[in-house]
């Protein structure tokens, strides 16, 4: 059997309330692989099989199945929970797991390529030919960061100041762009220079992240404790104290 690379971008997070579409792409070499069919299974942290083994679609290298709102109607918040894709793929039977978690709402990134136009006027003019933003380096850095912040033992979906996550992002964001810059037309290190100023900018703003948690995902950040999540990362349930 060969080997694949299955791009999962951190935990599948399905919204309980709205129908959500689990997805995963794969693929070998950079190309995207070729499934003859696929099914999918959705499993509680009870080992209960909410989706047992239903048909997915199969699209450009990508598996996906609609989770309906009304199979995890009566499910409770939280982690736990596990989906499984299983393909065939040049007739042999292939299955990919990947943990989740059920929650109110998904996050999305606080920045967009105008933040780091912003910071750096001359980014878009610099861009590889047909790239027109810096959309995908946004999208890569907030999938990492998400990565690190469930890494270290937070729910982050139950975050709501979002705006706490801007910085580690927007620095994150801006060292991949100049990352990749010093491979493609740096001179006199300039771009690695920023990469790694901006790199250090990221580790020391992640750092320092606090924020209100909706920890009963019930609309309710009253609670005025705070929860360490990590040895140097505060996350509060409400207002911080001075």
């Amino acid at each position: 059997m060969s080997t694949y690379s299955v791009r999962w971008l951190g935990p599948t997070l399905i919204e309980r309330g709205r129908d959500t579409t689990v997805s995963v792409a794969i693929e070998q070499g950079g190309s995207d692989i070729t499934a003859t069919s696929a099914t999918f299974s959705l499993f509680s942290p009870a080992g209960e099989a909410i989706v047992d083994g239903a048909t997915a679609t199969v699209a450009a290298g990508t598996l996906s199945y609609p989770v309906l709102s009304s199979a995890v109607s009566s499910s409770s918040y939280g982690k736990g929970w596990l989906v499984e894709f299983t393909a065939i793929i040049a007739g042999a039977t292939y299955t990919f797991y990947n943990d989740g978690a059920l929650c109110l709402s998904k996050l999305s990134p606080p920045i967009g390529h105008t933040d780091l136009v912003t910071r750096h006027s001359d980014i878009t003019n610099l861009l590889p030919t047909g790239t027109t933003s810096t959309q995908a380096y946004i999208e890569a850095a907030w999938a990492d960061l998400l990565g690190n912040l469930y890494r270290d033992g937070l729910p982050f979906w139950r975050l709501r100041t979002l705006s706490a996550l801007r910085e580690p992002l927007l620095y994150r964001a801006l060292a991949m762009v100049f990352l990749d810059f010093s491979t493609l037309l740096d001179q006199g290190d300039k771009y690695q220079l920023n990469a790694d100023r901006y790199g250090k900018l990221a580790k020391t703003s992640y750092d320092t992240i606090r924020g209100a948690l909706d920890t009963g995902e019930d609309n309710s950040i009253s609670d005025s404790s705070q929860t360490p999540v990590a040895p140097v990362i505060m996350l509060s349930t409400g207002r911080r104290r001075r």
